[in-house]
């Protein structure tokens, strides 16, 4: 029964992707104002509700393995960061009002504040974290460099 409510989580999610992305609503898609510049700062931001499934803590901790291991140079250099916010408490609302956040989700956001580009790779981390963690991480560490223009 368990399996049944995550595979109907997961499929509800990904139609409702598919869906704003069909309508052309970019800030739930691809890239969010492209322009094509090298980004001084990179920030990793895992969204994620009161409970969560292993996938979403799996989420979490590969992410966190390639921003805080990984990089850990760009890490600490301050080029990357890494924020963990749980939409349902009230601090973390308006930050998932401004990216559209109703479910665990990721994203990588290149400068954030003034001209930023975000890229939601949520269709990544729940195909990918527990099933294939380590093409996870490949891939979550090389749109972070390739947004830094390394």
């Amino acid at each position: 029964m368990k399996n049944f409510f995550i595979a109907l989580f997961l499929g509800c999610s990904l139609m409702a992707t598919a869906q704003c992305c069909k309508n052309g609503n970019s800030a739930k898609c691809a890239v969010v104002q492209s322009t094509g510049k090298t980004a001084s700062q990179v920030e990793v931001i895992y969204f994620h509700g009161k409970q969560r499934c292993p996938t979403c803590v799996a989420i979490e901790q590969e992410s966190r393995n390639v921003v805080e291991g990984e990089l850990a140079d760009l890490f600490v250099s301050g080029s990357v960061k890494m924020r963990v916010v749980d939409f349902s408490k009230e601090e973390g609302k308006e930050l998932a009002k401004k990216y559209k956040v109703t479910f665990s989700s990721l994203f990588v956001v290149a400068n954030p504040g003034e001209n930023e580009q975000a890229e939601n790779l949520t269709n990544l981390g729940f195909s990918k974290a527990r099933s294939d963690a380590e093409g996870f991480r490949q891939e979550l560490r090389s749109k972070i460099t390739a947004m830094l223009g390394q």
